[in-house]
């Protein structure tokens, strides 16, 4: 029963036509960075712009990583905030919420399948940007022997689980944006509003980071850590700034965990 009802929402949340939506523009993204970048650089790498940009026409391993490093400040934040905003108080605001407690589900059991439903949505986010850049990479650039930023070779397929372990720690570093979804969502029957909470909760949080003289507050910020992921293309792996990420998102998910289940176990449904 229990499975049953995780299962049940995971299918309701990959099969609402917004969601997959969501995933198809998502999924653009690296494919249209790929064109552009095919056709206007002559081949030639360029400094400057977000992490691995200079080496897109190296290698095709380094398109999906392009991707994620530019979409994990704004566009992937934005996307998790759609779906976490939206667990609760759209369902609160149809009325299925109301309809699932007339049937006397308990309240935790329905809390958690949310929450385990919209983080299974954010990694499917990084993981598509990865899969489809790698599909998108490998028909526009070379895809041979990888140089990493340490210049030291590794061969393709070892570049191409690597790019994959990047998109899990994005995914995962999205995590404490899509709790804050949730919690919020808990308190409101306005889609809107707990996306637009969430989403300001990241930009403040990345705004904050480059003030210099708030660099004592930096660890705890949530978005501290988002460009660790470059570290796991390094040869060694510098693990470090990897863990402090994930332990950092562990923080405010337990937080705003413990929130969002309180103040849901509490809340009166009306609609």
């Amino acid at each position: 029963m229990r499975v049953s009802m995780f299962v049940e929402e995971l299918k309701r949340v990959f099969r609402r036509p917004r969601n997959l939506i969501i995933l198809g523009l998502i999924s653009l993204v690296p494919i249209l960075l790929g064109i552009v970048v095919r056709f206007a650089s002559h081949g030639g790498p360029h400094g400057g712009g977000p992490a691995f940009f200079a080496e897109i026409t190296q290698n095709a391993v380094f398109l999906p990583l392009a991707a994620l490093a530019s979409m994990e400040t704004l566009i992937l934040p934005l996307a998790a905030s759609i779906i976490a905003g939206d667990s609760v108080a759209g369902d609160a605001a149809n009325g299925s919420l109301r309809y699932l407690l007339v049937r006397r589900v308990p309240r935790a059991r329905i809390i958690h399948a949310k929450i385990v439903a919209a983080l299974v949505y954010t990694l499917a986010l990084s993981l598509t940007i990865a899969v489809i850049g790698l599909v998108a990479g490998s028909i526009l650039f070379p895809h041979h022997q990888v140089i990493t930023l340490s210049g030291v070779p590794i061969s393709f397929l070892h570049g191409v689980s690597e790019a994959m372990l990047a998109a899990l720690v994005v995914g995962a570093s999205i995590f404490s944006v899509t709790m804050v979804g949730i919690a919020v969502s808990t308190f409101t029957s306005s889609s809107l509003a707990a996306t637009s909470i969430a989403v300001t909760v990241a930009i403040a949080s990345e705004v904050l980071d480059a003030i210099p003289q708030l660099e004592k507050i930096r660890p705890i910020l949530l978005s501290n850590y988002w460009s660790s992921f470059i570290n796991i293309f390094r040869s060694p792996i510098i693990a470090g700034p990897i863990y402090k990420d994930l332990l950092e998102q562990l923080g405010w998910m337990a937080v705003f965990y413990l929130l969002a289940v309180f103040n849901f176990s509490q809340r009166d449904i009306t609609s």
